[in-house]
């Protein structure tokens, strides 16, 4: 979305509410969006709409949350290890493990059979 192809911050909100589909957030941006139309809403700018809805939807402990999908984490049958790898690395950033904790889940997360044949190996790279 192109914030300069907006006439004022009014539209700006009326169109990022309109991207709010589904369930309580739907009905949420229903009500904000009625609010608007009655003048009675309290945003009065996109960084305002934008700093309520992470209040209202977004994860009160978000490093916790994180720190219990990377541990869940597991390379299954028909996965890739980019796809892995790229899932491990989106969690790692939000935490606050050290390398070695990081490297730790890591490897946890990989099937037996890869770490024997790793392990196997008499030099490892």
């Amino acid at each position: 979305m192109q914030l300069n192809a907006f006439a004022d911050e009014r539209m700006k909100i009326l169109r990022t509410l309109s991207f709010l589909q589904g369930g309580m957030a739907q009905v949420w941006a229903a009500n904000e969006t009625s609010a608007i139309f009655d003048n009675m809403s309290s945003f009065g700018t996109l960084s305002e709409l934008l700093a309520s809805i992470k209040r209202t939807f977004g994860d009160p402990d978000r490093e916790r949350t994180t720190c219990t999908q990377l541990h869940a984490l597991k390379m299954t049958l028909g996965m890739m290890a980019e796809e892995y790898t790229a899932s491990f690395e989106m969690f790692a950033a939000w935490t606050s493990f050290n390398e070695a904790a990081l490297e730790d889940m890591y490897i946890h997360g990989l099937p037996q059979v890869i770490l024997l044949k790793v392990y196997s190996q008499t030099s490892l790279p």
